[in-house]
C-alpha cells in the first residue's frame, strides 16, 4: 500500500505505545484525530512505523530533517512531518485505517500498560 503513497500516507501500527496497537483516526477519507496511549496532543500522533513519504516530497523539502537529536521525547515523527505535510492530506491507507498491517516489535515482553480496560475505539481492529 505504501507504493501508492502521493505525498504522506498514515496506517496504524500494533503493539505500540503501551497498547494493542495506534491508529489514525479517519472520517470521511480524512484523518481527524488519533486513537493513541500517549501523548495524544502531539501534532502527529503517530509512531515511526505508521507513515511514508513519497520521494517526491522528500526532494521538494530539501531542509525538512528527521532530528536525532533537539525534539523532545516522542516528538520526532511531528517536528519531521510538520515540516513537509498537514494533518489534512495525510492519505490513509489499510483500509482507511481499521487494519494492522505492521507492528513495533521487540524481542522483549509486550507492554500493554496503556490498554484501556475497555474498548475505547469505534472500529473493531484484530491485531
Amino acid at each position: 500500500q505504501m507504493r501508492t503513497t502521493r505525498k504522506v500516507s498514515v496506517w496504524p501500527v500494533g503493539l505500540v505505545g503501551g497498547r494493542r496497537y495506534e491508529r489514525p483516526v479517519v472520517e470521511n477519507g480524512k484523518v481527524v484525530g488519533w486513537y493513541t496511549g500517549w501523548r495524544a496532543d502531539r501534532p502527529f500522533a503517530i509512531d515511526m512505523a505508521g507513515f511514508a513519504v513519497s520521494l517526491q516530497v522528500i526532494l521538494s523539502h530539501p531542509k525538512a530533517v528527521f532530528k536525532r537529536r533537539g525534539s523532545q521525547p516522542g516528538m520526532q515523527e511531528s517536528d519531521f512531518l510538520k515540516q513537509i505535510t498537514t494533518v489534512e492530506e495525510l492519505e490513509p491507507k489499510a483500509n482507511n485505517c481499521t487494519k494492522v498491517l505492521v507492528w513495533h516489535t521487540r524481542t522483549e515482553k509486550v507492554n500493554l500498560a496503556n490498554e484501556p480496560k475497555h474498548r475505547l475505539d469505534t472500529v473493531t481492529i484484530e491485531v
